[in-house]
């Protein structure tokens, strides 16, 4: 059996045109069932080919005469163009025209219709599909995936593909970049319900250069907002690549639709990088330590009491009864007799010289630092668990691994700059939050005079004969 595929082009006159696209042989017997992976790419490739060389002759023809004066521009000459799109490389001829003379241009200055319209000579399309995969994958990974799906193998490479992934977090990165912008463009978006907290939390990726950066570290900052009804929302950036944590924190709020008066309830690790961010903001915050850290503290040292049954506290009580009650007092809002006891227990056991007793005064002393230190951010957590408020930054926990451990770090070696770490956590942010679009065109394309306009049929006829 013999299939053959063919499409019909009709102009705005009328006039039809058939061109065939592919012809399928196969046996209904003996060959599998449809067309074959490589049958279909042939095809698409082939239905790209025709449309954007006529897409091209549009655009070209659209700019034989000023938009000003309605003045017939010159030809200055012809050169050939390749164009990536999603369905393969697309080779066309492109004119450069001259500019009209009221346009106060120097003398001879042409430019190209068709580069003005995909100046990077990647379409918007192609452009999506890269980021949006290397967001989830490695670009190496990325890139076989879609050109064993698509017939982009000669379109796309690893290279390219991170080009294209930085060229889109910069232009997400621009939003950023200007605020008096932000303030007319994010709007409270309709969808997204009241915020009920922010949690935020970092994670570490490996240094790309480490003979130079002996020890060194990129440090990712992510945070997730939780909305009434369950919908979050997820950002990040690296610490040393923002000019103000402080602002970005405002902008990303404004996003999401909290007002400038609107108190905004944030739970952090202690951790100093996001402290700047918090003081500089100019909402009102309500910060809160994280109780899952707490209890992480208390079990350390629970964990090294347990070594010996029979110790006790200086009040007598078992160490595993006497623990449980500081916990329950940080628990309830009691922290200063926590701390209290905790520094009574650590001075007890400090004087004793047995090895077996340094790591329990360590973990002791570990741990009422950290109370002391953010004793302003501790509160009733035992209130606001009745209350069914949150009182975890687990939500951070998981935007770190979603964000930077699945795709940066975990099980897969991988070394990073600070810059290329931003920028891809920026495209991988707004993937997560079902915001990667594929970007307009940078200039935009003027509709194509009639055909039977007498003044550029000469224009047209050129440009279909290139």
């Amino acid at each position: 059996m013999k299939m053959i595929i063919e499409a019909h082009l009709v102009d705005d006159v009328g006039q039809t045109e058939r061109i065939e696209l592919a012809t399928i042989s196969c046996e209904l017997t003996t060959d599998p069932l449809g067309m074959s992976l490589a049958e279909g790419k042939a095809l698409l490739s082939h239905v790209q080919q025709y449309l954007v060389k006529l897409q091209c002759q549009s655009i070209a023809s659209a700019h034989a005469h000023c938009d000003q004066c309605n003045a017939r521009l010159t030809m200055k000459g012809w050169h050939t163009r390749q164009i990536r799109t999603v369905f393969g490389t697309i080779t066309v001829r492109s004119p450069r025209v001259r500019h009209c003379r009221c346009m106060e241009k120097a003398p001879g200055a042409s430019f190209s219709p068709l580069a003005r319209v995909v100046p990077t000579s990647v379409t918007p399309e192609l452009e999506y599909l890269q980021a949006k995969w290397a967001a989830h994958l490695s670009y190496a990974t990325a890139t076989r995936l879609l050109s064993e799906t698509l017939p982009i193998a000669d379109a796309i490479s690893v290279s390219g593909a991170k080009r294209r992934v930085r060229a889109v977090a910069t232009a997400l990165e621009q939003t950023f970049a200007h605020p008096e912008k932000q303030e007319t463009e994010l709007q409270q978006p309709s969808w997204l319900p009241p915020i009920t907290a922010l949690a935020v939390d970092s994670g570490w990726l490996k240094h790309c250069d480490p003979p130079h950066h002996q020890g060194r570290h990129v440090n990712l900052v992510v945070g997730r907002t939780c909305f009434e009804g369950g919908e979050t929302r997820l950002y990040g950036y690296v610490h040393n690549q923002v000019p103000s944590a402080a602002n970005r924190l405002d902008l990303f709020l404004s996003a999401c639709g909290v007002s400038q008066t609107e108190r905004v309830t944030i739970f952090t690790d202690g951790a100093a990088e996001f402290e700047k961010a918090v003081k500089g903001s100019l909402r009102p915050m309500c910060r809160i330590l994280d109780w899952f850290h707490i209890a992480m503290k208390f079990r350390a040292i629970e964990q090294t009491a347990l070594k010996d049954p029979g110790l006790q506290a200086p009040n007598g009580r078992s160490m595993r009864d006497e623990l449980a009650s500081c916990k329950w007092l940080v628990w309830h809002g009691k922290a200063r007799k926590a701390v209290a006891r905790l520094m009574r227990m650590h001075d007890a056991f400090g004087l004793v010289p047995e090895e077996r007793f340094r790591t329990l005064s360590w973990n002791l002393r570990q741990t009422f630092w950290y109370l002391r230190t953010n004793d302003r951010y501790l509160v009733n957590y035992a209130r606001r668990r009745n209350k069914k408020l949150p009182i975890s930054s687990a939500i951070a926990e998981s935007a770190v691994n979603e964000v930077v451990g699945w795709r940066m770090a975990k099980k897969r070696q991988m070394r990073w700059s600070d810059e290329g770490a931003h920028l891809l956590a920026q495209v991988r942010v707004c993937e997560l939050n079902g915001e990667l679009r594929p970007r307009a065109f940078a200039f935009p394309q003027r509709q194509p005079r009639p055909a039977n306009d007498p003044k550029w049929d000469g224009y047209l006829m050129l440009t279909a004969a290139a």
